[in-house]
């Protein structure tokens, strides 16, 4: 991994740090926590397509050998071992995105009420 990338994940690891911490989440903090969410996801993304780039040059190379199906097995196996932990990543990217915009759902909903009320 570059370190580009890790300090692009860093960076969104802080910002999420700095989103949960506050208590109250306004609008501006949902706005922010979109914007790493949709960083994170690109980097989960970049990271996937190296993954998958490594196993075509593998895969390729594996026909060069006499045990081919061997080694198409073991970079099988390293490609999934690899994906396995940018996968969950991204399924706790979906959770997390799916609470914000239950949270923004609820926000709005809360925000007309009262102005039904006092017209």
């Amino acid at each position: 991994m570059r370190l580009t990338d890790l300090l692009q994940r860093l960076l969104c690891l802080i910002a999420l740090c700095a989103v949960f911490s506050s208590c109250a989440q306004t609008e501006a903090a949902s706005a922010q926590e979109s914007v790493a969410i949709q960083v994170q996801r690109s980097s989960i993304s970049q990271e996937k397509k190296l993954v998958l780039d490594r196993f075509q040059t593998d895969s390729k190379s594996c026909w060069q050998k006499f045990a081919v199906n061997d080694c198409l097995a073991n970079a099988r196996r390293q490609k999934y071992q690899a994906l396995a932990p940018l996968d969950q990543r991204e399924i706790q990217l979906n959770t997390r995105e799916r609470e914000l915009k239950e949270f923004e759902r609820q926000q709005r909903l809360s925000d007309k009420s009262p102005s039904k009320g006092n017209s």
